[in-house]
């Protein structure tokens, strides 16, 4: 069968930061994918440190920050968590997911989504995990100015909002 290149057509996406441990990292491969139970899917890249943190412990917080945090968000995915305290070296503070016994959240999160999660054992440059969300926390302003990673290293939020009345 044959398989066609990459074409990344598909952006802009909602950039989120997937928390593991005290870990995080900008994920913008995710999606929901039930609402009962509700669960959302995520792809993560087989080199990544997270990828390991996620294997041992089982579980992770999707975070959505707002616009004005997006050059700390974005570094993070630079730094790796092997060599160093995120965190700390990002100037970020965390505090203690709800209902996770590991994970720990940005405190300026806007929305955070706590999953068990499951991987999916597919073939691919990307691990794919299924996550079962067990608590679910937010304010309206999530929607507001959201993080839109463009592709590459070009982000976005929005300008503009409109409401389909029937």
């Amino acid at each position: 069968m044959a398989e066609a290149p990459y074409r990344a057509y598909f952006y802009p996406m909602r950039l989120a930061l997937l928390s593991v441990g005290e870990n995080f990292m900008p994920l913008a491969w995710w999606t929901p994918v039930s609402k009962k139970p509700f669960r959302l899917l995520f792809a993560m890249d087989r080199e990544n440190h997270t990828l390991t943190l996620l294997r041992e412990l089982g579980e992770a917080a999707l975070s959505f920050l707002p616009w004005e945090e997006r050059a700390w968000v974005v570094r993070a995915g630079y730094l790796s968590g092997r060599r160093v305290r995120k965190a700390e070296r990002l100037g970020v503070t965390l505090r203690k997911t709800r209902n996770l016994g590991h994970t720990w959240v940005p405190e300026k999160a806007l929305a955070v989504y706590e999953m068990r999660v499951t991987e999916w054992p597919l073939e691919g440059d990307h691990a794919l995990f299924l996550g079962d969300v067990v608590h679910v926390e937010g304010s309206p302003r999530a929607k507001e100015r959201p993080i839109l990673f463009l592709g590459f290293r070009d982000y976005a939020t929005l300008g503009e909002t409109w409401r389909f009345r029937p």
